[in-house]
Order: structure tokens, then sequence, then C-alpha cells
């Protein structure tokens, strides 16, 4: 399991001086439970922002900007999804920002097959302004 990132700003950490700096969005588990039935797995979602397309210079964002994303909730039962595009504006200093939470749930038979549920709700970047699209 991944720890958690606390998003303060490091002394490694520099200002954004022009553009929009490169961005990932980072998953990071956050709570599982198993067993030979059932998986519940929770996610948080951390927009990073980085001086370099490498993404490996980390950078503070030197004013607010827009962040355009996708929660798309997936049903593997039926075969279904759907998609809800949001947007949140992020206050300039930081660079990792808290975005959002998602989850992945399924039920077993005694087969291994899907049995009552198995879905799952995460969190992609979209085009738009914030992040560079071209990567």
């Amino acid at each position: 399991m991944t720890e958690p990132r606390s998003g303060t700003p490091t002394a490694e950490n520099r200002d954004a001086l022009a553009g929009v700096p490169f961005v990932t969005l980072e998953a990071i588990e956050t709570a599982r439970y198993q067993d030979t039935y059932y998986v519940h797995v929770e996610t948080a979602y951390y927009a990073t922002f980085w001086a370099d397309r490498a993404r490996t210079i980390p950078v503070n964002l030197s004013s607010a900007l827009q962040l355009n994303y996708k929660s798309t909730y997936y049903d593997y039962k039926y075969n279904q999804s759907m998609n809800s595009n949001l947007s949140t504006t992020l206050q300039a200093g930081g660079h990792s920002y808290y975005i959002g939470s998602g989850t992945y749930e399924c039920d077993y038979d005694a087969n291994g097959n899907i049995d009552h549920r198995c879905d799952e709700t995460y969190l992609t970047l979209r085009t738009g302004t914030g992040y560079d699209g071209s990567w």
C-alpha cells in the first residue's frame, strides 16, 4: 500500500514561473477489506504539479487554476458506465491537492464469479484548462 501524501510543499519545491505546469492524478489506496467472497477498496485522488514533463521537479501553483476531471462509475456485472464531467478551482501555493475519492467493491460466489455486485468509481483528468493534455 502506498503511504498517503501530505501535500505540504518541501524545500525542493519552486514556484511556477510561466504557463501551466504538468500534472499527474495520483491514486492513493486508503483502505482495503478483502476475504474469500468480498473485496472493498477506497482510494483518494491527488492532483500533483510538476515543472517538467518527466514529473521529477515539484512545483507550487503560482496562481489559482481550474482543474477539469471526470468521475466514472463502472458496473462490471452489467458492463455499464456513467461519466460526470467535473471541475474544481485550486488555490495558489500548493504542490499536491486532494481532488476526491473512489471505491471498488465486489461480491463473489463460491466459484469466484461476480455475485450481487461489482462496481467501481474512479477519477481521471480530462482535456481543458489546468494541465498539459498533450502528454
